[in-house]
């Protein structure tokens, strides 16, 4: 994913990113291949989600997993086929997410915040 860095040209605002601004993206940005593992192996738990820092999303699928042996009594079989069509839905989502972290991540890194 270092073609990030490529795709968000200096303006004459900014400089361009220093060594030093390159080596902290390359040790924090995230990387698709790893949250798609992530996602195909523990995605009913949602690693993934954890992986990429979207709390939100983890909190409902913790709540979803909770509830998981509730729902399959109550609704059998259907209760699992939303779990693993919610896990299919991340496995297209995930290489978004961490173009968008990564390009907020390199934002961040090239305005001199934190």
């Amino acid at each position: 994913m270092s073609d990030t860095l490529l795709q968000v040209p200096p303006t004459s605002a900014q400089s361009a990113p220093s060594s030093k601004d390159l080596m902290r993206f390359e040790n924090e940005k995230k990387s698709a291949g790893v949250a798609l593992f992530l996602c195909w192996v523990f995605g009913g738990f949602g690693a993934h989600r954890f992986y990429m820092r979207r709390p939100h999303a983890v909190t409902m699928l913790i709540i979803m997993l909770v509830s998981i042996p509730l729902c399959f009594v109550i609704i059998g079989f259907f209760g699992l086929v939303a779990v693993w069509i919610w896990v299919l839905i991340d496995l297209f989502s995930v290489s978004r997410w961490a173009r968008e972290y990564n390009t907020a991540l390199l934002a961040k890194i090239q305005s001199g915040q934190a």
